[in-house]
């Protein structure tokens, strides 16, 4: 089964992936939480001053009715036969007429004032008479003190809806042209008893009453510099006689409620700061940035837990597949947790320790089979070529040619001693190129009429070049056991070296004519392919040997030669050994 990996690498980690993928759900739920709570204050704030501005406005309708009450009760008052019978015929009625008149009228006077408990005092003054009824300082002819207050304020031009004196206010009315004057002193307290029962509807609220041309009236506020301030904000161009509006002031947003008290001409305006409304809010706004800052921990604390639990382990496990990538198999894992990193881990190290255990045999056994192929060319010793040499060194004794004798003992000596003797496997390049020389050397002694060759000296710098011993004799002796073969007549070999760093080759070419395309084309196939090929002797067993020391580039390479032979290239690009 084939496991797909990505087409194109990212460069964001897992864990970081998950993380966004984290955030990009949690914003929706943190959007809607916002606006959730945005929406139920606003509908709630909504609720508040809907609340406020109907309480407010039907307490004043109570304030506006009562008041409407009084004047009604006035108007009626002054269209009382008995007042109306005493201001005309005052001056002509007897003394127990006029007293039975003025008690009758002051028992109506009692009875306006109990009608309502804004009223404090009523009173009357008839001109017919030249007295002042009054519930407060009863029957007193006039000048008197109440009189000359009221007297006064009727003087106020232009006429109010209600006058004042101080802290006093009135309802006064008249007629027959000035002869009856009806006057109600309202209780101010009363009033601002009203009005603070309006206040009590929104903490932290004020109420004033009055208008713009008066100036407050009543007012439930301590700085009453303000208030002349909100009467400014008056609109008395609308009809409505409930207005409601927010309204900067100060720098502060105020919400003010504007109704109108017809019956006394006034304004009736309640307002507070936007914030104390909203202050029973602030604690709902308190959690839910409570919230939202646990909701920015819990992503931070979710992230790092990520990169501890999963980042981390995952990143040691990369690392480490990019060391066993560097071939640096000697890692190991340690796992604290036992979950599933535990296992990967585990099994890394149980992967790691086989790979090692399995190129440590492939190379033991690549070592061996070295070993074999050098012994199995140390016991390819043609035993042709040992008993023609004695039997050419038996010739030259007998027909007295003892130098010649003598040199191919020498040669033959320090050939088979080269081949034959068990040390290292590995011998300095200019000893094999020598060894070489030597058996071209024994085979010209041998067929000195028909045989010779041409070489050129190993340059110095191939000294520190170990190379597997016999990997140059057998090239050569393939020359002389199938170029010349027939006999040839004036039959070369060329040895030539060329070096540079990294890189050293070793040409070995003859002017036979025995070998044919065909043939060279066979064994150039036989050297391209897999050395694991049952073949292990002869320029195949040199080539495997040097391909699996010297890596790729290395080996045997063949091709006609211009002197008509064969030419095989020895090429080692001793560079890849040591990488």
């Amino acid at each position: 089964m084939k496991l797909q990996a990505a087409a194109k690498a990212s460069k964001w980690f897992v864990y970081q992936k998950i993380v966004i993928v984290f955030i990009a759900f949690l914003i929706p739920l943190i959007s809607m939480n916002i606006w959730v709570n945005y929406k139920g204050m606003s509908l709630t704030k909504k609720s508040i001053l809907d609340s406020s501005l109907a309480g407010a406005s039907f307490y004043s309708k109570q304030l506006d009715k009562e008041m409407y009450f009084i004047r009604n009760l006035q108007l009626q008052f002054l269209n009382d036969k008995d007042l109306q019978k005493l201001s005309f015929r005052g001056s002509m009625l007897e003394n127990y007429e006029e007293v039975q008149l003025i008690e009758q009228v002051r028992d109506r006077l009692t009875t306006l004032m109990v009608s309502s408990d804004f009223v404090v005092n009523t009173g009357v003054y008839v001109n017919a008479v030249d007295k002042t009824i009054s519930t407060l300082t009863g029957v007193t002819n006039t000048p008197n003190t109440e009189y000359g207050l009221i007297s006064k304020l009727m003087s106020t031009s232009p006429k109010p809806s209600i006058y004042r004196s101080g802290d006093r206010i009135f309802f006064i009315e008249t007629e027959n042209n000035g002869g009856v004057i009806s006057y109600i002193e309202i209780s101010k307290f009363k009033l601002l008893e009203a009005l603070t029962q309006i206040a009590r509807l929104s903490e932290e609220s004020e109420v004033l009453l009055g208008n713009r041309e008066e100036g407050p009236i009543l007012s439930t506020a301590v700085n009453h510099q303000d208030t002349s301030a909100f009467l400014g904000l008056i609109d008395e161009s609308s009809n409505n006689t409930d207005i409601s509006r927010i309204q900067k002031f100060n720098g502060t947003s105020y919400f003010i409620i504007q109704n109108n008290v017809s019956s006394l001409d006034l304004s009736l305006i309640m307002y507070v700061n936007q914030n104390e409304i909203t202050r029973p809010l602030s604690l709902f706004i308190t959690w839910f940035y409570a919230l939202f800052v646990i909701a920015i921990i819990v992503m931070i604390l979710y992230s790092f837990s990520l990169n501890v639990l999963i980042h981390r382990p995952l990143s040691k496990l990369v690392k480490a597949f990019h060391m066993i990538e560097t071939d640096n198999l000697n890692i190991m894992i340690e796992s604290k947790t036992k979950d599933e990193f535990h296992y990967l881990f585990h099994s890394f190290n149980r992967m790691a320790s086989k790979l090692k255990h399995s190129i440590e045999e492939n190379y033991e056994q690549k070592i061996t089979l070295q070993h074999s192929q050098l012994k199995q060319l140390q016991s390819q010793i043609n035993p042709h070529f040992l008993y023609n040499s004695f039997f050419n060194i038996y010739m030259m004794c007998k027909v007295g040619d003892s130098e010649s004798a003598a040199e191919l003992s020498q040669k033959l000596s320090s050939y088979y001693q080269y081949i034959t003797r068990s040390g290292s496997d590995e011998v300095p390049l200019y000893k094999e190129y020598r060894h070489a020389l030597d058996y071209c050397e024994i085979q010209c002694i041998r067929f000195a009429n028909r045989i010779r060759y041409e070489y050129e000296e190993i340059p110095d710098t191939t000294h520190v070049i170990s190379v597997p011993r016999l990997m140059i004799q057998p090239i050569v002796e393939n020359v002389f056991e199938h170029a010349f073969e027939d006999g040839t007549e004036e039959g070369i070999v060329y040895m030539t070296t060329h070096c540079q760093e990294g890189f050293v080759r070793i040409t070995v070419e003859d002017n036979g004519n025995l070998l044919t395309d065909q043939a060279i084309d066979l064994l150039r196939k036989k050297l391209a392919m897999d050395s694991k090929q049952t073949e292990k002797t002869g320029l195949i067993n040199v080539n495997n040997r040097l391909q699996l020391k010297y890596g790729k580039g290395s080996g045997l390479f063949v091709s006609r030669s211009t002197y008509g032979g064969l030419k095989v290239d020895l090429v080692i690009m001793y560079d890849n050994k040591e990488e």
